[in-house]
């Protein structure tokens, strides 16, 4: 349906700009962009890689890890690697002694080798990112152990806790890493500065900061905030559960209750092991050590996921007591008023470098893999039930099932529940329209600067629509950004839950429209 005109446009040479006159210019560093706000500005590592082809890598170099040695000490260590191909070589001696074994289960051989393919394809999808976005004479482009440490590649961390900074693995992991001055120099024009209150020693001072150094402070601030370990101790918790499970299933239908006391412990462990032998005790021992080291790495990176999230609402909590005089002393962080446009564009920097600092992507990673992990393990259970509901718990494959299912719904509550946290103090408007309110005040205090603080009021305004316009609710895996996805999940979970409740208890559940 082209016109005339259109086909003549095509025609013309519109791009001929050899033969423009040219002059050398630069961008001003005084106006903002968009992705500031957003907080594009601050980039991140990518991948290399769609992840299709990063699940096909970590899925061959897996299962082919003897040939990728060398890779795997690369993005890792040579001692980590050692370990994980000691237990690859397990792995292959517990499937050949697998039909050996009388009273061995199926998920004790095929459990293990499940984690290991997962956390595989997990740790290459973490790994490979790119560094060529680092700019040229960073430090960190030159630094490997820094590299990895952005990337956040969690194998290679437990051996860079060992020879580095005497810190805890956990801490090591979750230490938030400084952006080099010179990118961020790039960036942002790091030169504007605001005038902030400090207080030192009970005294009220004055000075002026700029993003980088009341970001410097917020860090430290976060870093002497005292983490819990309680996602921690219930990971080691569910890692004991879920290695010793089998052998209390075994012995639980062995086992005839009115004999209890009459047996001895040789008789319990043998009704938990089976026969007594060589083959017998080498098989569980290897599934054991297998489960043990799998199901705590496992758990090991939910945790870290968990302080990840943890410490990002730190970040938002500090950043919003920066404009409350009386929660910026009690947090010992610098206060500043957003009376000026400079303020505001300092505040809405800040804002948008706070909400970049620290892993991204491979914590994204994690918690997507926890997010289809959780789902798959639901279809499966809703699957088992509407089979066979009345045999459903005399299988040890299925009470391990329900141990994954609960410990992983019990994890991504507790980040959906930060992330929303976090959301909300970033996305409060209240902050904005208190500092509206600040300006009438001193309009009628200051009638001869009404002009001027008009203006940044009215700034305040349109920050506020920006922030609205800009901002997204908080998304596990982008359920809540892509409708398409979102509605085939709800109808899908919603459909197997009705499925097994009207199986069970004989009503039927209406599913009703539920707003993303």
């Amino acid at each position: 349906d082209c016109k005339v005109w259109e086909k003549s446009l095509e025609k013309a040479d519109l791009n001929d700009l050899d033969s423009k006159p040219k002059k050398t210019c630069h961008i001003k560093p005084d106006l903002i962009d968009v992705d500031l706000v957003r907080g594009s500005t601050f980039s991140k590592a990518k991948p290399e890689s769609p992840w299709t082809a990063l699940t096909r890598k970590g899925l061959v170099r897996v299962l082919l890890f003897p040939f990728f040695f060398h890779w795997w000490i690369q993005v890792t260590s040579k001692s980590i690697s050692s370990c994980i191909l000691v237990l690859y070589f397990m792995q292959v001696a517990a499937v050949l002694l697998y039909s050996e074994i009388p009273g061995a289960s199926a998920s004790e051989v095929f459990g293990p080798m499940c984690l290991m393919l997962l956390l595989g394809t997990v740790h290459c999808q973490i790994v490979s990112t790119e560094s060529s976005r680092w700019p040229s004479g960073s430090p960190a482009a030159s630094s490997p152990t820094r590299r990895r440490r952005w990337v956040f590649s969690l194998l290679g961390i437990a051996h860079s806790f060992s020879c580095t900074n005497k810190l805890s693995p956990l801490d090591l992991c979750m230490n938030l890493h400084l952006i080099q001055l010179s990118w961020l120099q790039a960036c942002h024009p790091s030169k504007d500065r605001v005038s902030a209150i400090i207080w030192e020693q009970g005294e009220c001072k004055k000075a002026d900061m700029s993003v980088l150094e009341i970001s410097g402070i917020i860090l430290t601030r976060v870093k002497l905030v005292e983490q819990g370990m309680g996602y921690l101790v219930l990971g080691g918790l569910m890692t004991a559960t879920l290695a010793l499970l089998p052998f209390a299933f075994r012995l639980a239908q062995r086992l005839d209750m009115s004999s209890l006391s009459s047996l001895s412990l040789k008789e319990l462990v043998k009704m938990a092991v089976g026969p007594p032998n060589v083959l017998t005790c080498t098989f569980f021992f290897i599934t054991t050590v297998q489960r043990v080291c799998l199901t705590g790495l496992f758990f090991f990176m939910m945790c870290v996921a968990e302080r990840t999230y943890k410490q990002r609402l730190l970040f938002a909590k500090f950043f919003s007591h920066l404009t409350s005089a009386r929660k910026a002393k009690k947090s010992e962080i610098p206060h500043f008023r957003l009376k000026k446009v400079q303020n505001i564009k300092m505040w809405l920097s800040l804002r948008s470098f706070l909400r970049r600092r620290g892993p991204q992507r491979s914590v994204d990673v994690i918690v997507s893999t926890i997010f289809l992990l959780a789902l798959s393990i639901s279809f499966i259970i809703c699957a088992q039930l509407l089979h066979s509901h009345k045999t459903f718990l005399e299988s040890m494959t299925n009470w391990e099932l329900m141990v994954w299912c609960s410990s992983l719904i019990l994890f991504l509550l507790r980040l959906a529940t930060l992330g929303s946290e976090t959301n909300c103090k970033y996305s409060n408007s209240s902050v904005l329209l208190t500092e509206q309110i600040n300006l009438y005040l001193k309009m009628e205090k200051k009638p001869n600067k009404k002009e001027a603080l008009s203006i940044v009021n009215n700034v305040l305004k349109l920050a506020t629509k920006l922030m609205k316009e800009l901002d997204t609710p908080f998304r596990l895996l982008g359920l809540t950004v892509n409708p398409l996805i979102y509605n085939i999940t709800k109808v899908v979970i919603l459909s197997a839950v009705s499925a097994v409740v009207s199986d069970l208890l004989g009503f039927n559940i209406r599913l009703w429209k539920i707003k993303p």
